[in-house]
């Protein structure tokens, strides 16, 4: 079972190999999302993993230019497809996982800088690949 450690790990790894790191610092994960605030980095464009409970189940993305208020930030347009504004007035979370998600209980994301962008998708096949998170389906 893929966890928070190994993203991160693995995410470490990938940096090692693929970064100019005496050139500048990689960017890093988020910390878990409370589904009350800003989605971490929702304004760039980079990865997110999802999580159920401690598991890492999913990692995609968002890299698009987007359109409306999201010009630019693939990372805030891809994650509004798994996460809705929570209606019942009686809950304190306001946001919860729409209904092919259920079993979301948080995430967390990377976002890059603008000219770093392109390396998203490389970290995201490299991660699916070492990690192989149960909602993922290997590239072909």
């Amino acid at each position: 079972m893929p966890t928070a450690k190994n993203l991160v790990q693995e995410t470490e790894k990938f940096f090692n190999h693929y970064w100019n790191i005496s050139k500048e610092e990689p960017p890093f994960w988020s910390e878990r999302w409370d589904f009350n605030s800003s989605i971490p980095n929702n304004e760039k464009r980079g990865c997110y993993a999802l999580f159920n409970g401690q598991e890492l189940i999913y990692i995609g993305v968002g890299i698009g230019k987007s359109f409306g208020k999201y010009l630019g930030s693939g990372l805030g347009d891809r994650l509004k497809r798994y996460w809705k504004v929570n209606k019942d007035q009686n809950s304190d979370v306001k946001y919860m996982p729409t209904d092919d998600w259920l079993e979301l209980t948080s995430l967390m994301t990377i976002g890059f800088e603008e000219k770093d962008y392109p390396l998203a998708a490389a970290l995201e096949i490299y991660l699916i690949n070492k990690l192989n998170p149960l909602r993922n389906s290997k590239h072909k």
